[in-house]
C-alpha cells in the first residue's frame, strides 16, 4: 500500500467512526453554517455603514471572504489534524508513527476527517456564486481555469503553513503560541482586503506568512481590480508558485524535524 492509498484508508476509517454519531454530525455542520453566516453578516454591516472599504464593495468583500473559506475548508476537510502534532510530541505518542512502516506525516494527516468542514465548503460556494452574480462577472475560460488553480493553490498554502507551524513544536516543545500568532494574521486577511493595512502588514502576509496569496492577490485579478500600472501586479498570478515553494520548504523542514525529534518518554 503506497502513501496515497494509506491516507485514503485512514480517512475512510475516520469517516466511518464519525458517522456512528449522526446527531453530532448534524449539529456540528449546522453550527458552522450559522457561524459563517454571522461572519458574513458582520462584514456586510461594516461595509454598508462605510459604503465601501478602500474601494471594496460589500459583494467584493463577500467574494474575498468566501474565496478564503472555500480553500480553507478544502484543507480542513482532509488535513487539519496537523494542528494536534504538539499534543503527540508532549504525550510521547508520536513514537507510534515512527514505529509503523509508513510515512509519519501521512499518518498524522490521515488521523481524522473533519466532516463539519462540508458546511464551510457549502458556504464558500454559495457566497462566491452570489457575489459572482451580484457583481455581474463574466469570466472567460482562462479566468475559470485560474479560479480553480487558485483554490487548489490556496488549500496547499494553508496546509503548508499549518504543517510548518506545527513543526515548530519539534524545536520549542510547543506550537500553540505560534498558531495563535499566525491565526491573527489569517483572521485579518480572511475578512479584509490587505490594501487597507500598512506596508509592514502587507510585507508580512506576502513574504513571511504568505496567506495573502490565498484570497487577496487572486481576487484582484478575478474581480478586475488589478492595476496593470502597479509594479507588484504580478503577485496576483503567483499563488501556484508560492504553493510549490511552500511544498518544497515543508519537505525540508519535516526531514529536519524528524532528525531533531527525541522521545518524551511518556
Amino acid at each position: 500500500m503506497n502513501g496515497f492509498q494509506l491516507y485514503l484508508r485512514l480517512i475512510q476509517i475516520s469517516m466511518l467512526s464519525h458517522m456512528q454519531y449522526r446527531a453530532n454530525f448534524i449539529i456540528g455542520t449546522v453550527g458552522l453554517v450559522v457561524s459563517q453566516i454571522v461572519n458574513l453578516g458582520l462584514i456586510g454591516v461594516m461595509v454598508t455603514q462605510f459604503r465601501s472599504l478602500n474601494g471594496w464593495s460589500v459583494w467584493e468583500m463577500v467574494f474575498l471572504y468566501c474565496l478564503w473559506i472555500l480553500a480553507h475548508s478544502l484543507y480542513s476537510l482532509f488535513f487539519s489534524h496537523a494542528n494536534r502534532l504538539e499534543e503527540y510530541l508532549i504525550e510521547g505518542t508520536f513514537d507510534q508513527f515512527l514505529l509503523r512502516p509508513a510515512s509519519p506525516l501521512i499518518q498524522v494527516l490521515g488521523r481524522d476527517f473533519q466532516y463539519t468542514e462540508i458546511a464551510d465548503m457549502l458556504i464558500g460556494l454559495t457566497g462566491l456564486s452570489l457575489a459572482y452574480a451580484q457583481l455581474g462577472l463574466n469570466w472567460n475560460a482562462w479566468k475559470w481555469g485560474f479560479f480553480i488553480i487558485a483554490i487548489i493553490s490556496s488549500a496547499i498554502i494553508v496546509w503548508a503553513m499549518n504543517v510548518l507551524t506545527a513543526c515548530s513544536a519539534f524545536w520549542t516543545g510547543r506550537s500553540r503560541g505560534t498558531f495563535m500568532i499566525v491565526g491573527q494574521f489569517c483572521g485579518l486577511v480572511r475578512q479584509y482586503p490587505v490594501d487597507i493595512f500598512g506596508k509592514a502588514f502587507r510585507v508580512i502576509v506576502t513574504s513571511l506568512i504568505p496567506v495573502a496569496f490565498m484570497n487577496y492577490y487572486p481576487a484582484l485579478f478575478l474581480l478586475n481590480k488589478l492595476d496593470r500600472a502597479d509594479s507588484a501586479s504580478w503577485l496576483s498570478y503567483m499563488s501556484p508558485i508560492v504553493a510549490l515553494i511552500l511544498l518544497g520548504i515543508v519537505s525540508m523542514v519535516w526531514k529536519l524535524a524528524l532528525k531533531k525529534y527525541t522521545s518524551s518518554g511518556s
